[in-house]
């Protein structure tokens, strides 16, 4: 052992004691280290532990309960001056990682490290394993590399993709991978990230989107983005024009990672007054405006209204929403003067359509009152129109989706929440669709009923004409920031009479964590918080991921957390970490997190043994 490269050294006294699961050590003076460092310990029977570094303080020690002279010369103390141990000690509690077989051999540095053969996928634990405390005076170093992927679990990946770097205080930088498994099931799924506004949690997402954007070209991946914010997302086809950083070449070379911008791109931008697109910027050549028409999504309806009208007894609103699902297409149809003109109802017609039979309009305030929000998303007439012209329907176009391609739906100017919700919730439904019926089908128009082939002659046409076109894509990624827009925490309360227009409740997307009298959520999850809880919980089955963000997890629903496989997380408060959604994170790491710094992060993620601090490179696609 090369004295001059340990860090520390292992101890006990009277209040501080080992076990199999954490143990402590003496830093050694003018040595820098800091919290979820990695270092190694020599353990009994030629074992080697390996642990996390958790909790770092300055004590005094009881010199006569340790050994002087052995202590004093591996941490270059001169044991003859006795104002050596005057002014205390700085100490670290280090978490146990993993314990496994040693086969050391020393290095040109004179330092010991793991042999490189049990770093493969053929490592087995001891038998039987090692679960030992460690004994006291034993030399601890940085760990390595190989010696850091073996004790998270890393080497037993067979499909990775890269997700970080860590970078310890000893300059050593560590390439994270996870499984592709561990993203799409059967194990975990889905990705959640939450942080402080301005902290790169969405960025992170968008990281780890390149990465399947690229690893997986050959088996084919589709991904389809909600744009959130003005137009974050509306250019990253293009080439960022900011130079690289050489911090950011170093950790993409560590990664073995040559990213670039998204390829195959589509931007769906919703309509606006005149037929103009509603956004912030128009990328050229690949963008389409999309709108609806009511035949589009007549058996959908009720994704324009928030839980609290669907409850509420004085407004029975499903009633009507399910008779117009079950009478559609000849619903209305004597309004027409021409029956070959026109087949459908549109948006105008139903606004003002009053011919319902009795048991539906039980009370009049009930017709009223979804007349009014009907007229409510009519004007200004943009995004809910009697005939399209120009734009496209959004479902039409997600069934035609192919493998490797990305869609980005931009939902970031539409006026109201509802409206946004709305959109989500109908692509959510799309996709939900897609998979019921067994693939994709680049012909199929949902606007018109074949009455001549049945429903099995239906699904097996377009099953036959997924398989005639190709391009089925094996993994489907849905990016969806600020989700608490959507899927809001749910909170047992009565519903304020005030609430008009609908969806009050889940317009908290910003900072404060408190809930007043018109922002409070109803316990009954809405139309389109159900369609992304479907998504959530048979995701894994189906290989669709869902990619989420928001500032806070007390905001969001429960079934967020309770289904999601990755944890990110940015810089957060004390406060917010103290809530019930981060019990899984322990109090250092919450304290960590407390002082991250932007584009730090740390992943919470049952294939790693212990939670993680790694950074990524800045995006290399154009960003506002």
């Amino acid at each position: 052992m090369n004295a001059s490269k340990v860090v520390g050294l292992s101890f006990i006294s009277e209040k501080l004691s080992n076990t199999q699961d954490n143990f402590w050590m003496i830093i050694r003076p003018n040595t820098l280290i800091n919290p979820f460092d990695f270092v190694y310990v020599e353990n009994i029977h030629d074992t080697t532990t390996v642990g996390i570094v958790k909790e770092i303080k300055r004590m005094f020690l009881d010199l006569k309960s340790l050994p002087i002279k052995q202590y004093g010369e591996i941490l270059k103390l001169d044991v003859r001056d006795s104002k050596s141990f005057d002014t205390g000690f700085t100490v670290a509690n280090v978490n146990v990682i993993s314990n496994f077989p040693s086969d050391r051999k020393k290095s040109s540095d004179g330092i010991v490290h793991l042999g490189l053969k049990y770093t493969t996928l053929k490592t087995k634990p001891p038998s039987p394993p090692i679960n030992m405390p460690i004994e006291e005076g034993k030399p601890v170093c940085f760990a390595s590399r190989e010696e850091v992927c073996l004790a998270l679990g890393i080497p037993e990946m067979e499909n990775p993709i890269p997700a970080g770097v860590i970078t310890m205080s000893d300059n050593t930088k560590i390439p994270i991978d996870l499984d592709v498994s561990y993203l799409f099931g059967p194990d975990t799924t889905h990705v959640n990230a939450t942080g402080i506004s301005g902290n790169m949690k969405t960025g992170y997402l968008m990281f780890l989107l390149q990465v399947i954007h690229e690893k997986l070209q050959d088996e084919g991946v589709s991904i389809i983005m909600f744009n959130t914010k003005e137009k974050d997302l509306l250019s990253i086809d293009k080439k960022t024009e900011k130079e690289i950083f050489p911090a950011d070449r170093e950790i993409l070379d560590v990664l073995d990672l040559e990213l670039g911008p998204f390829q195959n791109v589509r931007y769906f931008l919703p309509r606006g007054r005149n037929g103009s697109p509603n956004s912030s910027y128009v990328p050229k050549n690949n963008s389409v405006t999309y709108s609806y028409e009511l035949k589009d999504v007549y058996d959908r309806l009720d994704l324009l209204f928030s839980s609290d009208f669907m409850v509420d007894p004085r407004h029975n609103i499903s009633a009507i929403l399910n008779y117009i699902y079950e009478t559609w297409p000849v619903l209305g149809e004597n309004l027409s003067q021409d029956e070959n003109s026109r087949r459908y109802m549109n948006w105008t017609e139903l606004s003002v359509y009053d011919d319902y039979p009795e048991e539906v309009i039980t009370h009049k305030s009930t017709l009223l009152k979804f007349q009014g929000i009907i007229q409510r998303f009519r004007k200004p007439a943009s995004l809910f129109v009697d005939k399209k012209v120009t734009s496209t329907y959004l479902g039409n176009e997600i069934r035609k989706m192919k493998k490797n391609e990305v869609l980005v739906i931009d939902i970031a100017m539409l006026s109201t929440v509802e409206e946004q919700a709305f959109v989500v919730g109908d692509v959510m439904k799309t996709v939900d669709e897609m998979y019921s019926i067994g693939g994709f089908n680049p012909q199929y128009d949902r606007g018109v009923k074949n009455s001549n082939d049945d429903e099995q002659d239906q699904e097996e046409k377009i099953l036959d004409d997924t398989l005639k076109h190709g391009g089925k894509p094996k993994y489907v990624v849905i990016l969806l920031d600020e989700i608490n827009r959507f899927l809001p925490q749910r909170v047992a309360a009565s519903i304020s009479s005030s609430g008009g227009g609908g969806g009050s409740s889940s317009n908290n997307s910003g900072g404060s964590s408190g809930l007043s009298s018109s922002t409070v959520s109803s316990s009954i999850r809405s139309t389109v918080g159900e369609e992304l809880l479907k998504t959530l919980i048979t995701g894994n089955s189906r290989r669709c991921i869902l990619f989420s963000a928001q500032q806070f997890k007390s905001q969001i629903d429960a079934g967020i957390n309770e289904n999601t496989g990755l944890h990110v997380l940015a810089k957060l408060g004390l406060s917010e970490l103290s809530a019930s959604p981060y019990s899984m994170i322990d109090d250092v790491t919450k304290s960590v997190i407390s002082k991250l710094n932007k584009g730090e992060f740390v992943l919470v993620h049952s294939a790693f043994r212990h939670p993680i601090k790694v950074t990524i490179p800045k995006p290399l696609f154009k960003r506002s």
